[in-house]
């Protein structure tokens, strides 16, 4: 499983414009079986810099159907809606471990 974190504030005046985009995307997370895991608004910051209002979490069955995903002419066509009403973005697809145990093995084994 492939999980995409995304990080980002609205730009104040343009909420309607995010909201489009919302809407329209849903149809294409699902024709890639993506799953919403957690899509809201963050309420404190625990540890670190990251102030971003917003904070989406995305499964993916695997980097391919992102990648896929991600070249759909129907989101390529709505991808404005976001870029231009969002700012301080921030994405990263987080490909998991099995267990936290093989994630120790893996960084024990140098990270290979």
């Amino acid at each position: 499983m492939v999980v995409v974190l995304n990080l980002f504030d609205i730009i104040p005046g343009r909420e309607e414009t995010y909201a489009r985009y919302l809407r329209r995307v849903q149809p294409i997370l699902d024709r890639y079986g993506a799953r919403v895991l957690l899509y809201g608004r963050t309420r404190m910051l625990y540890f670190g810099d990251a102030r971003q209002e917003y904070c989406g979490l995305i499964a993916y069955e695997s980097l391919g159907d992102l990648r896929r995903l991600s070249h759909d002419p129907d989101f390529v066509a709505i991808r404005p809606l976001r870029d231009e009403s969002t700012t301080n973005y921030v994405l990263t697809a987080i490909e998991s471990f099995e267990s936290m145990g093989a994630a120790a093995e893996f960084l024990e084994n140098g990270g290979d």
